[in-house]
């Protein structure tokens, strides 16, 4: 099965609902959200002619006479790769805006999404119902026919599912963009780069468009009152009371779930790599000589073993968080279910 016109995968309602999904994660989850939920704060203040270096600290006791990185700029130096901190900040308008590296990483990644899917869509229609050709071509054809086909065609229907496609592809890839992304080194510490699925304001903003997602698609397919009626199970009428406080606590869990996987998943990940890569550093020091170096290699091989998981972790929390997400759409839509 190809991706050609005659199985066309990309309807054009489905790709107006990812817009809205992509603009929704790119933009709501604004320095606004991500201030509010950053727990770190500038050293200085921030200029705005050039990127805050994300390893600066601001204890001068953490600095050595010798010029070699004390225990204390290294953490920061790693630690800065998964907590947000501001690139640049100016005025619009009177209202302070604050540019963070996780909004530069969520911008690239939108790009990037949006030229590689444009390729892959030329390259189908130029295909048209042939073999695909070129390794890279049949990678992504067969991770969007597995979602297609595996995901969202088993649990909403291929009917509904047709126009939804495009939606969890971009919810799917962007995600996993991202998570990829945050496995990436900053390297001359330019600030740029972070794990942007490792904060919540951005999880926060993923889980939104799914909530929008789930609540919208049913109100469209059932009206309001008949959407938000369906999800009252069929029990005595004493229970109703009870069941709609559980339901509507449910509505409120399911994007919280989501938020909560995703950044916890992502954050433990680094938070190891991390501790493994100081205890590299704490046991050379500590020991000492040629031994110290062989010991404090050990924490470094599985730091590498570890950071391999991660890059398997990135397509699993893609996956679960999209699956779960295409389950509570087909139960808005199919509530008999």
């Amino acid at each position: 099965m190809s991706l050609g016109p005659g199985n066309s995968l990309f309807p054009r309602k489905g790709w107006a609902l990812a817009l809205i999904s992509l603009v929704l994660a790119v933009l709501v989850v604004g320095a606004a959200e991500v201030e509010a939920f950053s727990p770190v704060e500038p050293a200085g203040p921030v200029d705005p002619a050039g990127p805050v270096d994300p390893t600066a600290v601001s204890d001068p006791a953490a600095e050595t006479t010798d010029g070699e990185l004390s225990p204390t700029e290294i953490y920061a130096g790693l630690f800065a790769h998964l907590t947000p901190h501001p690139i640049t900040s100016f005025d619009v308008g009177g209202f302070p805006v604050t540019i963070y590296n996780i909004n530069t990483v969520q911008w690239i990644s939108g790009g990037l999404l949006l030229l590689v899917m444009s390729l892959i869509a030329l390259k189908a229609r130029k295909l048209g119902t042939g073999a695909p050709r070129g390794g890279a071509y049949g990678v992504f054809e067969s991770i969007i026919l597995f979602v297609r086909d595996e995901m969202v065609y088993s649990v909403v229907g291929k009917e509904r599912g047709r126009v939804l496609v495009p939606f969890f592809l971009t919810q799917f890839f962007f995600i996993l963009t991202m998570n990829v992304f945050g496995l990436l080194p900053d390297i001359g510490h330019t600030g740029l780069l972070g794990t942007a699925t490792a904060n919540l304001g951005v999880t926060c903003g993923l889980a939104l468009t799914s909530f929008v997602a789930i609540h919208v698609l049913g109100i469209a397919q059932f009206g309001f009152f008949k959407h938000w009626k369906n999800f009252i199970p069929h029990v005595p009428f004493w229970l109703v009371p009870l069941m709609i406080v559980v339901e509507l606590v449910g509505v409120i869990v399911k994007p919280a779930a989501l938020m909560v996987r995703l950044f916890a998943n992502l954050t433990a990940g680094h938070l190891i790599v991390l501790g493994l890569f100081g205890l590299a550093f704490v046991t050379a020091q500590s020991m000492g000589g040629l031994m110290g170096n062989v010991v404090g290699f050990m924490p470094v091989l599985l730091a590498i073993a570890i950071y391999g998981l991660e890059l398997f972790v990135c397509f699993v929390q893609a996956y679960i968080f999209t699956y779960l997400t295409i389950v509570f759409v087909g139960a808005s839509l199919h509530p008999e279910h």
